[in-house]
């Protein structure tokens, strides 16, 4: 979408995904990368999340990737050639109060015309998916009760904002924030992602593409767990010069067979694990539920099954 900002006719996305993280986001922006119509040249720019602010307000452990220049940003976009523009960055989600000023500031009366989306998951899940992450990552060395502590929270929030594992799993207010300032926002959840097809169909027609096209949707991106072989998980996730210039010169359809083949070598060799059903049953009842209620009404959605812990399936089937 070409808009009129800072007195320059500038290329700005069509589409935003808005987040949340570890709740199917990727294989969102996934799915509309295969598509020709569309342009994302990356992601997770961050721009609307982290533009106009200094610095040492963006975590340390991801402020390198951040793209906070517009001319920078608009930049990457020169080559769509027509398609339409998507970004898709999760700290979007994080940082929703700056995200919405920021493309408010940028899209002025255009903003009814840009088509936004939300995929949430179980708070619960997304929670200890998030900890997996950083755990196959190398990020994190704590057990996820002692990650969770306020304290421990505090103390490293300022390197990375997911390790606020709870906090990210809150999702009323932003949501509600999103929702009014953009009305024509689409909100999934992920049971929705297990019909692939009808999702990716209807949001297609969301976003104004044609259908008949060939999209994998089969690919399960950036799965979580304990890692193996910790030296092998590295090396996949290690952003290098090479890498960086491999996506540059790589026809999008090459691309693509890397990222699948990458997601299913970090598969083979991480290990699931599984919650403790006791702090599970304790952070859904003390943390998640009145986010949830109050989320149903708001989407109008029935979210039933997050408002039961293990603990409770275990003792009804008992």
């Amino acid at each position: 979408m070409t808009v009129d900002y800072q007195g320059q006719k500038r290329n700005f996305p069509d589409i935003i995904i808005l987040g949340a993280a570890k709740c199917g986001t990727t294989s969102l922006a996934f799915y509309l990368k295969q598509h020709p119509d569309v342009y994302m040249p990356r992601k997770e720019p961050g721009f609307f999340a982290y533009s106009n602010r200094p610095a040492q307000e963006i975590p340390s452990g991801i402020r390198d990737r951040q793209m906070v220049n517009v001319d920078k940003y608009t930049a990457m976009y020169e080559g769509h050639g027509g398609r339409l523009i998507c970004d898709s960055s999760v700290a979007h989600f994080t940082n929703h109060d700056q995200t919405i000023a920021n493309i408010r500031a940028v899209y002025k009366n255009e903003t009814p015309q840009l088509k936004t989306s939300l995929v949430l998951r179980n708070p619960v899940d997304r929670s200890f998916s998030h900890y997996l992450m950083f755990v196959k990552n190398g990020l994190e060395e704590l057990s996820f009760e002692e990650a969770i502590r306020p304290e421990v929270v505090k103390s490293r929030i300022d390197r990375q904002l997911g390790y606020d594992y709870l906090g990210g799993s809150l999702y009323y207010e932003r949501v509600k924030a999103f929702l009014e300032a953009f009305p024509q926002t689409k909100v999934y959840i992920t049971e929705d992602l297990k019909k692939k097809k009808i999702l990716l169909h209807d949001f297609l027609d969301y976003c104004g593409l044609r259908k008949d096209v060939n999209i994998d949707v089969e690919t399960r991106l950036n799965p979580s767990g304990v890692p193996k072989n910790k030296g092998l998980i590295r090396i996949l996730h290690h952003r290098n010069g090479a890498k960086a210039f491999l996506k540059k010169v790589l026809p999008d359809s090459i691309q693509f067979k890397l990222t699948a083949a990458k997601s299913k070598m970090i598969e083979k060799n991480i290990r699931r694990v599984d919650m403790n059903p006791l702090t599970r049953a304790k952070i859904l009842e003390e943390v998640f539920l009145p986010d949830i209620e109050k989320l149903e009404g708001l989407i109008n959605r029935d979210l039933s099954a997050w408002k039961v812990s293990e603990k409770e399936i275990q003792e009804g089937i008992s």
